[in-house]
C-alpha cells in the first residue's frame, strides 16, 4: 500500500501539469476552445455551402472565442445580410464581425488579384513578425483586405505595411483584429 502513495503523488502532478497546460489565456485559446472554434468555422461554413445565395469560397470565416469574423467579397448587399444572418444563427456564435466587401470582378483582375495575393502571403511567410497562418488574404480589383486575428499591435501594423509594399495593391484594409 505504500508503494502505490508513493506513484499517486507524481501521477496526480503530471495530471494537473497536463490541464494547467490546455488552459486558455486572454490571447490563446485552450484546447477546448480551439475544437469548439473549429467546430463553429466548419458549421458556418457548411450553412454557406448549403445556401444558394451565398457564394462560400468567396466568403473566410475565422473564428476565435467564439467571435466569428467574416471577410472576402460578395456581388450584392443581399449576400452580405444572408451571410451574416446564417452566421448569427450557428450555436455557439457570441458575435459576428462583418467585413465583407461588395465588389464585382472581371476574369483578367482575378487572375491579378490572385498574383497579389500569393505575393502578400509570400511576404508574410518570410517576416519572422507576422503569423501567416493566422491572417487571411483576399484581393479584389487590387484592394487587399486583411483578416484574422494577431498577437499584438505590432503584428497588424506589420501585416498592413508589408501588404501595401507589393507592387499592383492598391489599398489595404486592415481588418485584423487582436486575440
Amino acid at each position: 500500500m505504500l508503494k502505490q502513495r508513493n506513484y499517486l503523488l507524481p501521477v496526480m502532478i503530471l495530471i494537473a501539469n497536463l490541464l494547467l497546460g490546455c488552459a486558455g489565456t486572454s490571447t490563446q485559446e485552450s484546447t477546448g476552445e480551439y475544437l469548439d472554434d473549429s467546430a463553429i468555422t466548419a458549421k458556418v461554413k457548411s450553412a454557406f455551402v448549403a445556401d444558394k445565395q451565398v457564394k462560400a469560397l468567396d466568403i473566410q470565416v475565422t473564428t476565435f472565442k467564439g467571435a466569428v469574423q467574416l471577410s472576402g467579397f460578395a456581388s450584392s448587399q443581399q449576400e452580405i445580410d444572408q451571410a451574416v444572418k446564417l452566421a448569427r444563427e450557428v450555436p455557439g456564435v457570441k458575435s459576428v464581425k462583418n467585413d465583407i466587401r461588395r465588389t464585382p470582378q472581371t476574369t483578367g483582375a482575378y487572375l491579378d488579384d490572385s498574383a497579389i495575393t500569393a505575393k502578400v502571403k509570400s511576404a508574410f511567410v518570410a517576416d519572422k513578425e507576422v503569423s501567416a497562418l493566422n491572417i487571411k488574404v483576399e484581393t479584389n480589383n487590387g484592394v487587399v483586405q486583411l483578416s484574422g486575428f494577431a498577437s499584438s499591435r505590432q503584428e497588424i501594423d506589420q501585416a498592413g505595411a508589408l501588404a501595401r509594399n507589393v507592387q499592383g495593391v492598391k489599398l489595404v484594409e486592415n481588418n485584423i483584429q487582436l486575440k
